[in-house]
């Protein structure tokens, strides 16, 4: 009955985190309409990073700010800051629902390279809900005689990234805490922006009161969504937990179609579908499969 609790927190927790990403998604997205990315990232970022310096501090974990300097921490963080870049892009251009819709191929991704690296046995069963998802997502993105759009190629793109972001968890120690983890992340999205701004030659505006408002609750759901997203897996069964994710789908399908008009067509829509349902089999097969072990 315990456990059956912990694991209730915890779905509630997924859902939560995943409703609030979808809603920084929908606030970013609004602002990279009339702003440089490079601007908005840099703003969120510092942002961001006060915030989570405070919270560091309120939690007595500013001793911890050397762990900063450790290779995985950096390299998470840098994949990271890759991640906010090419989204930001990518969302500049197509619809929020469908861009949050092939972000979910990432647990796809990572059953298909942990296969191809040899460092777990993949069955038959689970290659075809891989290959489906990955129909799925062309469903979404939907070629032509041109091929895939640049902005459906950054989505893409963005989702390979938060691939390689996720395995790179696994690499930072558990001692590590996670606003640490937030405050590198939200240091180096600053640092990317810029270099960005600078590169691209970027003519930033000054935000408006509404901008500065809305950035600002970017930085706080951002901080959000990742704390709630610990507290999901804290002490719970990740495979009870894990399906859950998939709930930042209906919300962004639902933030896009209440302020844009959003709606995905029947081809996309059958994607969404497939990346969805495929996800949900690979998750409930690995979690056959851990039990069994």
């Amino acid at each position: 009955m315990i456990q059956k609790n912990i694991n209730r927190r915890g779905m509630a927790a997924m859902t939560a985190g995943t409703a609030a990403f979808a809603l920084n998604d929908a606030l970013m997205k609004h602002l990279v309409a009339h702003l440089p990315v490079s601007e908005i990232v840099v703003l969120r970022g510092a942002v961001s990073a006060a915030l989570a310096f405070l919270l560091l501090m309120q939690a007595g974990h500013l001793s911890t700010l050397p762990d900063m300097r450790r290779g995985s921490v950096l390299m998470r963080a840098a994949l990271e800051a890759a991640v906010v870049l090419v989204y930001m892009q990518a969302l500049r251009n197509i619809p929020l629902g469908l861009a949050t819709a092939i972000l979910q191929a990432t647990p796809l991704m990572i059953t298909a390279l942990a296969a191809l690296g040899g460092r777990e046995r993949v069955g038959p069963a689970r290659w075809l809900a891989v290959l489906l998802g990955f129909a799925g997502v062309l469903m979404i993105v939907q070629p032509d005689s041109q091929g895939i759009s640049p902005a459906m190629a950054l989505a893409v793109l963005t989702a390979a990234i938060v691939t390689c972001r996720d395995l790179s968890n696994r690499l930072v120690p558990r001692k590590v805490p996670v606003l640490l983890i937030v405050f590198a992340a939200s240091l180096a999205n600053t640092v990317a922006g810029g270099v960005l701004g600078i590169a691209a030659g970027d003519v930033w505006f000054a935000p408006s009161g509404l901008d500065w408002l809305l950035m600002s609750s970017a930085a706080v759901t951002v901080l959000a969504a990742s704390s709630l997203m610990t507290i999901a897996f804290r002490g719970t069964e990740v495979s009870a937990v894990s399906p859950f994710r998939y709930a930042g789908v209906p919300f962004a399908l639902l933030i896009g179609f209440l302020v844009w008009g959003d709606l995905p067509n029947i081809l996309a829509s059958v994607g969404i579908f497939c990346v969805i349902g495929a996800g949900l089999f690979a998750m409930r097969d690995e979690a056959r499969r851990t039990r069994s072990r």
